[in-house]
């Protein structure tokens, strides 16, 4: 097997004392292209943080640049060299602000390296990214690890759909699932011959983005785009050595800056006292071109506003003052879920759409979580009130709402007996659904750990449907749960 080995001189300097080192240099767009990988969601595994590398994005930058031999690119592509470099001070040249340096960048010749070899050498740097009792979980839980990373790719299809987020921070702080174990469970299936491997050009471009020794943090398109045009366009590259994946991530949140969602009701004020009918037209329009979610802001605050919502005020908008406690993000991706039923529940709809319901999905949706609030609450006022150390309320968790509201609906359209037209009838359904179900479920404490990982989930969902099956049945309790063990 060979080995690559690109040069370049270099500048290196501190920023600020302590604060580590900084490289500044030029090299041709392939180059880059060739050492640094791209940690992009792309494929069925979301890890990455740069968004899908978009053919259109390629082929406009490239087109930038044949079509003017003047269009350069000024700024600097921003790398983080995770892997081992060679740097070497050039004696003589120095100024009073940074030091001249040969860089050398070797990998080895990762084309010439066969699937089997290429999943190996991802896997073990997987564990090391891990936890290992997230390991031992998902090797010894192999089969439903794979079948829950399948079902989250369908889901994450179906938000795609919507432009919703992957990755959205739940209510504990934590991934809403694990993407990083979930692929470590799809790699390990497809290297023990459990599941087929699939397209290998994509899944090398994956598994390359783990095993380069450099990272693109900013600027992926640039560099393809420009590589496209022509290899030998040179960029300039300031990059941090000695990376780590976490050092990484951090540098791109802070040059994209960190996505904090703005109160759409701050939002609505100044744009309502400051315009008239037509510039706000204008404004909306050009914050939806501008990839800004302007729909999803609306109807979250009618979320948090409306006297029909039974989560009226508690949205965390992620704002000084704000006196929610279910955070924005994955609110957002349960009234998404909810919206997209159309495409992961059709059998739910007379045809197929929300256009034959009686009122609208968001009608239906309160409606849904009004029959849910009405069952527990009616028997526990402590289960539509915020979690705190006093009121062990795990209903009002993120995971719990969103994995609740997926296997309602999922064990609704398994029965083709319900179509969802009056939100009344909704509303009883989802009472009904719970009927006799014991509220300690909620209340006892959950020892099992990680429940944000797929495999965790579904020990929730497990839990919930066991617990249904068992109602009524003497001398059995939830508690024997594993959801309530150690």
């Amino acid at each position: 097997m060979g080995r690559k080995i690109f040069e370049y001189i270099a500048q290196v300097f501190e920023p600020r004392p302590g604060a580590g080192r900084i490289l500044q240099f030029v090299a041709p767009a392939a180059d880059i292209r060739g050492w640094a990988g791209v940690p992009r969601k792309a494929f069925d595994y979301q890890h990455g943080f740069q968004r899908t590398l978009q053919t259109t994005r390629i082929k406009e930058v490239a087109e930038f640049f044949r079509k003017d031999p003047k269009n350069i690119s000024p700024t600097s592509v921003v790398v983080g060299f995770t892997g081992p470099i060679e740097i070497e001070e050039v004696e003589g040249v120095a100024s009073p602000y940074a030091k001249a340096v040969r860089v050398k960048v070797s990998m080895d010749d990762l084309d010439s390296v066969s699937m089997e070899d290429l999943a190996d050498r991802v896997l073990a740097v997987l564990k090391t990214r891990l936890a290992p009792e997230a390991v031992e979980l998902i090797e010894n839980n192999l089969e439903s690890a794979i079948a829950q990373a399948i079902r989250l790719e369908e889901e994450a299809s179906i938000k795609e759909g919507l432009d919703v987020e992957q990755g959205e921070v739940g209510s504990e702080g934590a991934p809403e699932q694990s993407y990083l174990g979930d692929f470590y469970a799809r790699l390990l299936g497809y290297r023990k011959g459990t599941t087929p491997w699939p397209d290998s050009d994509e899944l090398r471009e994956v598994l390359y983005s783990f095993l380069k020794p450099g990272i693109i943090v900013d600027g992926q398109h640039r560099v393809f785009g420009a590589a496209t045009a022509n290899e030998g366009l040179l960029l300039s590259v300031c990059a941090i050595p000695d990376a780590s994946w976490a050092e990484s991530v951090y540098q791109f949140v802070v040059i994209n800056q960190k996505a904090k969602p703005i109160k759409p009701a701050f939002l609505s004020s100044i744009i309502a006292t400051s315009l008239n009918s037509d510039e706000i037209a204008a404004v909306y329009g050009r914050l939806e071109t501008s990839r800004i979610d302007v729909g999803r802001a609306e109807t979250m605050e009618r979320i948090n506003t409306d006297a029909a919502s039974p989560f009226k005020g508690m949205i965390d908008f992620q704002v000084s003052g704000s006196p929610g406690f279910l955070q924005f993000p994955g609110m957002s991706s349960l009234v998404r879920d909810f919206e997209a039923l159309p495409r992961s529940f059709p059998v739910l709809l007379r045809d197929g759409t929300w256009s034959t319901a009686e009122g609208t999905w968001f009608d239906h949706f309160c409606a849904f979580w009004r029959g849910v609030r009405s069952y527990f609450e009616g028997r526990d006022s402590r289960l539509w009130q915020r979690p705190t150390e006093a009121n062990p309320n795990n209903l009002l968790k993120i995971v719990t709402l969103q994995e609740v509201q997926r296997l309602v609906l999922s064990t609704w359209a398994d029965s083709r007996d319900k179509k969802f037209g009056d939100p009344a009838d909704t509303e009883e359904w989802a009472k009904l659904y719970w009927d006799e179900f014991p509220t300690a479920f909620f209340t006892d404490e959950w020892r099992k750990k990680g429940l944000q990982t797929s495999v965790g989930r579904s020990y929730l969902r497990d839990a919930i449907m066991e617990t249904r099956r068992n109602i009524g049945r003497k001398s059995w309790g939830h508690r024997r749960l594993g959801l309530f063990q150690d």
